[in-house]
């Protein structure tokens, strides 16, 4: 008769990974579970967060939008509350200027007020003081002069150097007086026939100007309203007269400091 094999005990060992796996899965599902619930009781005990409203957003804005009001209330004056102009920039300088050249002397006889175009390039070494050099062109006639000859067209020409001191009135004006000297010629030989035999070569002019310039907001800008005298030491100097070769300039600036 043939032995008994022990299959059931063989049958109990290998179902027993399988349980030890049930077990083991089933505990830590129990875990997690219990820590999920631990994290929903914590969150439901904890404030929950309150709504804002419309009304109370743009109250908020209104409030923070008036930065005068805050300072009102804690007793500023009005001046204070203003603020104050950016610092003015000096250093390089470029200044460009449209106006009116006039005659006072003889040449008034000649020719009439003349459109007068002017260029300055400085440099600002200190905020009240500018050494410039300075170029200009006149374009003129000679249509009060007697004919014949008949009425002819011509072009003064001229550049100097000179310096210019700065007074400020305020924050955003200032007053200047302005020195040159240089030299100037008439393009053509139109003037000669009227008396004035040099006028087509290079002679030497004098220059003195007044100002008033207009900081703008940007530091960097400023408008000008400026005008003077200037002899014409031999351009405009007639033969036989002793009338003195004077003309006056007068014309707004536009200026921007770099």
């Amino acid at each position: 008769m043939p032995a008994l094999r022990p299959t059931h005990g063989r049958r109990c060992q290998e179902r027993a990974p399988w349980a030890l796996k049930l077990t083991r899965g089933a505990a830590l599902l129990s875990a997690l579970t219990l820590l999920l619930a631990a994290h929903a009781a914590h969150a439901a005990s904890e404030p929950k967060e309150r709504a804002i409203s419309t009304d109370e957003v743009v109250s908020w804005l209104d409030s923070n939008s008036d930065p005068s009001a805050l300072a009102g209330d804690q007793g500023a004056s009005e001046e204070q509350l203003v603020p104050r102009p950016p610092p003015r920039h000096h250093g390089f300088v470029v200044e460009s200027g449209i106006g009116a050249l006039g005659q006072i002397g003889d040449m008034k006889h000649t020719s009439p007020v003349a459109p007068w175009f002017h260029l300055q390039v400085g440099y600002e070494p200190l905020r009240f003081l500018m050494v410039f050099v300075e170029g200009d062109l006149v374009l003129s006639n000679t249509s009060y002069a007697p004919p014949p000859p008949p009425q002819r067209t011509y072009a003064l020409w001229g550049f100097g150097a000179g310096l210019r001191g700065t007074v400020k009135a305020s924050d955003r004006v200032g007053l200047y007086l302005q020195g040159s000297l240089g030299g100037a010629q008439v393009t053509n030989d139109v003037l000669s026939i009227y008396g004035y035999e040099d006028a087509d070569k290079l002679n030497l002019y004098v220059a003195a100007e007044l100002g008033v310039e207009w900081y703008q907001i940007s530091p960097h800008w400023a408008l000008a309203v400026h005008g003077g005298v200037r002899d014409y030491i031999g351009t405009f100097k007639r033969e036989f007269s002793d009338q003195p070769p004077l003309a006056w300039v007068s014309g707004l600036g536009l200026r921007y400091t770099f």
